[in-house]
């Protein structure tokens, strides 16, 4: 079963997308909430990301690991029919650090809805002052709380929805509709 952000249309007309990172042997780093969802199957029990064909997948990893010149690659898994996912993405990311992009369909995705992630009341203050566009001292004062305490929320707001960046996070949190700005 494949899970979709609560609030998201479920009429939605192209794939919905998803992504996780993976190590260059297909070990899953991080993954997104959704992704979660949709890799459950293709996951071995050594936590190992893997698309059939397999021979494929992992040349497509290797490419895009290679420390020299690395490459992206598109694939689409021979049972898309059956399965939900459609198309599969393979990015450079970063050192040791590959970005896989899962086009989903739009119909399995909204078959069920994931609930966002749990925040703290006060990791939902500083969301939401985060998204007003404060900066982490304005935050720290009108919260009275140290900056040291504003970084470490923003932290955890940003392995929970699983964002590299801040402003990311504060997208992810908009997009499955933790912030009621649309």
């Amino acid at each position: 079963m494949v899970g979709a952000y609560q609030g998201e249309a479920k009429d939605a007309q192209g794939p919905v997308l998803t992504w996780l990172d993976l190590a260059p042997d297909g070990r899953i780093l991080f993954a997104e909430a959704m992704a979660q969802q949709v890799v459950g199957p293709a996951v071995r029990d050594s936590g190992i990301f893997v698309v059939e064909p397999e021979s494929a997948f992992f040349a497509a990893l290797a490419r895009a690991a290679d420390g020299t010149c690395p490459a992206p690659s598109v694939l689409r898994p021979e049972d898309h029919q059956s399965g939900s996912v459609m198309q599969v993405n393979i990015l450079p990311l970063g050192h040791r650090r590959i970005r896989v992009v899962l086009f989903v369909q739009p119909r399995a995705a909204s078959e069920t809805a994931v609930a966002g992630p749990q925040l703290t009341a006060r990791e939902q203050d500083v969301l939401e002052l985060l998204a007003g566009g404060l900066r982490r001292d304005r935050i720290a004062w009108t919260l009275g709380i140290s900056l040291p305490t504003v970084d470490l929320h923003a932290r955890n707001l940003r392995r929970k929805l699983s964002a590299l960046t801040t402003s990311e996070a504060v997208a992810c949190a908009v997009r499955i509709g933790l912030l009621g700005i649309s």
